[in-house]
């Protein structure tokens, strides 16, 4: 009769010698006591209370009426599991167990009796209402078994979620009387195997160690795979020759580009030569080995024969005659390998350290030309990247730059708006000044034209003093008004000086003719002159670009093109123009 082994203390007598039963023979595993099948599962049939099993539901004791025949195979007992939890999917109970479970072997309905069965439903009927009661471990095996069979879940998602709420729930729980996590990225990762879950949770829950498999995706497709995850995979698989350096830190993402691309080039070539480069030959060739799913928990699925589940590149789960397999690539990391990448990378640090111009350079060992060509024309080409990535870049947005010409288009308008008067006594007052000189020069010409005319009046009236007389005196009367129009020109000249400049120049007319407004003409009569102009806008909230826009507009009607333009936020204007625009104003 086969049996089992249990966790139950082997009892001891008073004098501390062992007393064991003449049915319990020593196992070969310390701590555990082999008890036959027949000695634990019949006295739990023929002792059963009988009063429980009179008080329990209809459903309880049909339950136990199926688990009277104890299955011992994996097979069968999983089919008879399904079977049951298929019967008991929809029952609830509110029942106080009275006893404290015992530990069993095996996780199924067949392993426990009455009061442990009620116990265990009624504690899925509060986990079910979203409540957190205190379990033992063989109640979130048995749970886990359930939804991992989809009992109690109508899609595979639903009960996935379930073993993610069971593992939340186990989470700051204690040993004793609690929680465990059992449904861990164990259970989890079979769950999404077995069914085909999102590949997402397949990179979340199927794979181990992060590190290693990147290593691995790396290694697999190298040609492909960017210059980080190849230098971080060349990284921590040598990672002495990297950490060891005090240059490479220092110049960390120069060496991450120039090492990741060299050792892929380097790979290339070795392979075209022995059919297997470097990084070829560190991955490995691909390795099969059993994975049962869920081996310690009851499980019922049917797959075709050849079902593959491919988490990644380098690694996949197929189902083949009734087993698991599990077909990896795993990094080898042969010693000489390994050791023909810490050279390369070597290299590669001289090589940089010389480009670089750094203090300290590494002698040369390995004395491979072809090597040294391919890691100079590597970091050739990455100095140039980098020299062109660093140059700034220039990017004019033209639906921006159109919207703040229509907006400043309504300002201008807006700001143009008011009274013919106000704007032209505007226009005369930011005329250029007069030259005060030219005072001066018709003054002189009026005496001199009044001196010849003194002279002919002698000429006319020489004949008789009393005459000539006369005409001395009106000659002395005509100096003396001329002294007075002297004096007075010197005062409107001082007057002159203590005037505003935007008062100066006025009276000057503009050409009825031109195309131009006035504040055009006046703009344009200042850029002619080379004269301060900001002014001039600032005093009318005009905007230079708007305001020259619309000149160049209206030049553009007669001669057919622009007539101003803009350097540097200076109006300059076109020098071929220039007597077009003088004839325009």
């Amino acid at each position: 009769m086969p049996g089992i082994y249990h966790d139950t203390p082997i009892p001891r007598r008073k004098d501390g010698r062992t007393r064991r039963p003449s049915s319990v023979r020593p196992s070969r595993t310390s701590g555990w006591n082999f008890i036959s099948q027949e000695e634990l599962y019949g006295g739990r049939r023929t002792g059963r209370a009988e009063a429980a099993v009179a008080q329990a539901p209809e459903k309880i004791r049909a339950l136990l009426e199926m688990t009277a025949q104890y299955e011992v195979e994996e097979e069968k007992r999983a089919e008879a599991f399904l079977s049951q939890a298929r019967l008991m999917e929809s029952y609830e109970d509110d029942y106080q167990m009275r006893s404290v479970p015992v530990r069993h072997i095996f996780t199924g309905y067949q392993e426990m009796g009455a009061d442990e069965l009620r116990g265990y439903f009624a504690w899925r009927s509060r986990i079910r209402a979203g409540e957190k009661p205190p379990a033992w471990r063989d109640f979130i095996r048995l749970y886990c078994a359930e939804q991992i069979n989809l009992i109690g879940a109508k899609t595979p998602e639903e009960a996935f979620g379930n073993l993610l709420r069971i593992q939340a729930l186990s989470q700051g729980q204690t040993k004793e009387g609690t929680y465990e996590d059992l449904a861990t990225k164990g259970v989890l990762r079979d769950f999404v195997i077995a069914y085909g879950m999102d590949r997402d949770l397949a990179l979340s829950y199927c794979i181990e160690d992060a590190e290693e498999e990147a290593e691995r995706l790396c290694l697999a497709d190298a040609d492909t795979a960017d210059d980080y995850s190849l230098y971080a995979a060349i990284c921590h698989m040598i990672p002495t020759q990297v950490e060891s350096s005090r240059f490479l830190p220092t110049v960390r993402e120069d060496a991450c580009h120039v090492i990741a691309r060299s050792i892929r080039m380097l790979n290339r070539k070795e392979r075209k030569q022995r059919e297997s480069g470097v990084l070829d030959r560190l991955l490995g060739p691909v390795k099969q080995t059993r994975h049962p799913l869920f081996a310690w928990l009851p499980f019922c699925a049917e797959h075709a024969d050849g079902y593959r589940y491919e988490v990644d590149p380098v690694r996949a789960y197929e189902y083949r005659e009734g087993t698991w397999y599990c077909a990896s690539r795993s990094a080898a990391h042969d010693p000489d390998d390994l050791k023909l990448l810490s050279e390369l990378v070597r290299e590669c640090e001289r090589i940089l350290r010389k480009s670089l111009h750094y203090k300290n350079v590494l002698p040369d060992r390995r004395k491979d030309p072809a090597a040294e060509a391919v890691i100079r024309e590597v970091i050739r080409q990455w100095l140039k990247e980098k020299e062109e990535r660093n140059r700034p870049e220039v990017r004019i947005d033209l639906t921006r730059l159109s919207r703040i010409r229509a907006e400043a288009d309504v300002t201008t308008q807006r700001l143009l708006e008011g009274t013919e008067e106000a704007e032209e006594e505007a226009l005369w007052a930011l005329m250029p000044p007069e030259d005060p000189k030219a005072h001066e020069k018709n003054e002189v010409h009026e005496e001199h034209t009044e001196h010849e005319e003194h002279g002919q009046t002698q000429g006319e009236y020489g004949q008789t003093q009393a005459e000539h007389g006369q005409t001395q005196a009106e000659h002395g009367q005509t100096q003396g008004e001329h002294g007075q129009t002297q004096a007075e020109h010197g005062q409107t000249q001082e007057e002159e000086a203590y005037l505003p400049e935007s008062s100066i120049g006025e009276g000057a007319e503009e050409e009825e003719s031109s195309i131009f407004t006035k504040e055009e003409t006046a703009f344009l009569r200042l850029v002619l002159e080379g004269k301060p102009w900001e002014a001039f806008l600032s005093e009318r909230h005009l905007m230079l670009t708007v305001f020259t826009d619309a000149i160049n507009e209206k030049a553009y009607d007669l001669i057919g093109d622009s007539i101003i333009e803009i350097e540097d936020g200076v109006p300059e204007l076109v020098e071929d123009y220039r007597e077009e625009v003088l004839q325009m104003i």
